[in-house]
């Protein structure tokens, strides 16, 4: 999975009775276009975004220590708002507090589980949150769908021109007064408190959930009343309003359940899923066997062998560990780390064979005025077309009886999760071994992209001389090609280096001269380990080198997927046939290539001094 932080600026206003709770509101998106880290410029389509009752944090702190409050996110005037509470205590809560009272401006981090994004290309419209945004020169990601998981009170955010504004009654809605007096904020703080109070004494003693909805959805008092007097009517025999959960869905809702990835499966399955698969009952793997068995109408034997042999006969149960297997793997797989993602453009192929792309800063030279009557003049593609294509790579995934009755399902969860994260090591692999391995002298003098000469180590003199390099690559004619650098990329011996030169606001400077940092936030940094793995890649990997590319769109490199399929494959492909061994397989594989492809969107430096 992959996720992405928004940071955004909230004001935190506490309650004038210190018994009562404090009230938060924060403005968390205001649905248009920011700057990520690792993502560059994003936007979130908020009619895509799962939303809910949020847990709010202190600084991404998950752990009890960090927890802050919580609150409800909603969408107002194609805004995302979060309301809430701080219903927690502790230091970093009296921190919050006491330094909102005192006036300190508090920012909000929002954490947003990516489910589905697209790519805009640099230049074309797009409609986000019902306004027209054109993609920047480095491109657009959208995010289609989403959950939104936390948000975060953090002391500096990056977005400074997000409005700051101060929560009002949570009961009249998300205000954006440019001032409104402390006499406002306490009185509303108060009728908030107020309600909240009544909320409680109502539902004294319930234990049906409708106290915590009502005082996260801003009911009254007569509003909760009501839905308790609903509540308390009997319910009719046979009446149920269930949503219909296959069979096959609810054993593999079982299966998480009793592996311990519940939260996995509310996200894969949905919540009516998971507690179908609760209802089941499943404690151990023979329960599973028996509930497979019951899935597929057939005969439950009674002996312990005899029924996990003919559960791992029928259809459910395999189906159900490898659908379980395909998720663990691509949840492993989302998560694990991805640098190339910065400055490759993925390409979607059909087949194995050599396909080609062509070199953006190579094609074709400037457009020519065309005489009345004259005709068009064809361009040369020449040098500009690069080859490259997907292959295949893959493993067995497996487990056989003695599992099931051991009722020991770690090893199988372990295989899934640690081929996940395979799958994006052995992609990232291919990558570095090409770049590294510098095909054809990609990076060259003769390129103009290759810094090899004294002073090259790392400093802000040095990616300055790579940025200028980048900014005056020309063509054959002498035509300027427009690159802008995006991505730093560097070894984890040089991230403290990197992120000096690019987040520090003033530099060591000579007498006279300016100290202010130009370089800062000039482009994004990403640390790759593989670029000083000398075991793994040779004399190509050391520790001192360092490159600079452009955009994706600029095609610094290539990632191919067949098919435009960019996660593993998990198939089942039945019983294993050694007379001596009982066990399902599935296999997993995929499909992927990459390739070196316009020298001119890359610069590497040799790093020496």
């Amino acid at each position: 999975m992959e996720s992405i932080i928004v940071e955004n600026s909230i004001n935190l206003e506490a309650s004038v009775n210190a018994a009562k709770l404090p009230a938060v509101e924060i403005l968390a998106y205001g649905g248009g276009i920011m700057t990520v880290p690792g993502w560059g410029a994003i936007a979130i389509e908020l009619s895509g975004l799962e939303l809910g009752q949020i847990p709010i944090l202190a600084d991404h702190e998950s752990k009890l220590a960090g927890v802050v409050g919580h609150g409800q996110a909603s969408i107002l005037e194609d805004k995302l708002v979060v309301s809430g509470l701080i219903s927690s205590t502790g230091q970093a809560v009296n921190q919050i507090v006491d330094s909102a009272k005192n006036g300190f401006p508090w920012q909000a981090s929002v954490g947003v589980e990516v489910l589905e994004h697209t790519r805009i290309k640099a230049g074309e419209k797009v409609s986000v949150n019902n306004k027209t945004i054109i993609a920047p020169l480095s491109g657009l990601t959208v995010v289609l769908k989403g959950k939104l998981r936390e948000v975060s009170i953090v002391g500096v955010g990056c977005d400074s021109a997000t409005r700051v504004a101060i929560a009002a009654s949570l009961r009249k809605g998300f205000k954006m007064e440019a001032e409104i007096t402390k006499e406002q904020i306490r009185a509303e703080a108060s009728t908030e408190a107020n309600r909240i109070e009544a909320i409680h004494k109502l539902c004294e003693n319930r234990s049906d959930g409708i106290e915590a909805k009502a005082i996260n959805e801003g009911w009254d008092e007569t509003r909760t009343e009501l839905e308790i007097l609903r509540a308390s009517r009997p319910v009719l025999s046979g009446v149920r309003n269930i949503t219909h959960i296959s069979n096959a869905v609810t054993l593999e809702a079982a299966l998480l359940n009793y592996m311990g990835f519940s939260g996995l499966g509310e996200k894969t399955l949905g919540a009516n899923a998971m507690e179908s698969g609760v209802r089941l009952r499943v404690n151990s793997l023979l329960d599973l066997c028996r509930a497979a068995l019951q899935t597929d109408m057939l005969e439950i034997p009674r002996g312990r062998d005899e029924l996990v042999r003919a559960a791992m006969s029928t259809i459910s149960l395999p189906n159900a560990l490898g659908n379980v297997a395909n998720k663990l793997l691509l949840d492993a797989y989302e998560e694990t780390a991805a640098t190339w993602r910065a400055f490759c453009r993925i390409q979607n192929v059909a087949d194995f064979k050599n396909n080609y792309a062509i070199q953006p800063s190579y094609f074709g030279n400037n457009l020519e005025m065309v005489a009345a009557g004259g005709e068009l003049k064809h361009g040369d593609l020449g040098e500009s077309l690069k080859s490259f294509k997907a292959d295949t790579f893959g493993k067995i995934l497996g487990i056989d009886r003695r599992d099931i009755i051991n009722d020991d399902l770690s090893v199988f969860d372990g295989i899934a999760t640690g081929l996940g994260r395979a799958a994006m090591r052995s992609l990232s692999d291919l990558v570095f071994t090409v770049l590294l391995g510098n095909a054809g002298n990609f990076f060259s003098e003769a390129n103009g992209n290759y810094l090899s000469g004294a002073d090259t180590i790392l400093c802000i003199e040095a990616l300055s001389s790579a940025i200028t390099a980048m900014r005056t690559q020309r063509d054959s004619k002498g035509n300027d090609l427009d690159l802008k650098p995006a991505t730093l990329l560097v070894p984890p011996e040089l991230e403290s280096v990197g992120r000096a030169i690019l987040e520090s606001e003033y530099i060591q400077a000579a007498q006279d001269l300016p100290t202010g940092n130009s370089l800062r936030r000039a482009v994004s940094l990403e640390v790759e380990p593989r670029l000083s793995n000398t075991g793994k890649f040779g004399n190509s990997a050391t520790k001192t080198q360092w490159y600079l590319f452009a955009a994706p769109s600029a095609s610094p490199m290539i990632v191919c997927f067949l098919n435009g399929k960019q996660t593993p494959t998990v198939e089942y492909f039945g019983l294993d046939q050694d007379v001596n061994r009982l066990a399902m397989s599935w296999r997993v594989y995929f499909d992927f290539g990459a390739a070196l492809c316009d020298s001119r969107a890359a610069v590497k430096s040799k790093g020496q001094a």
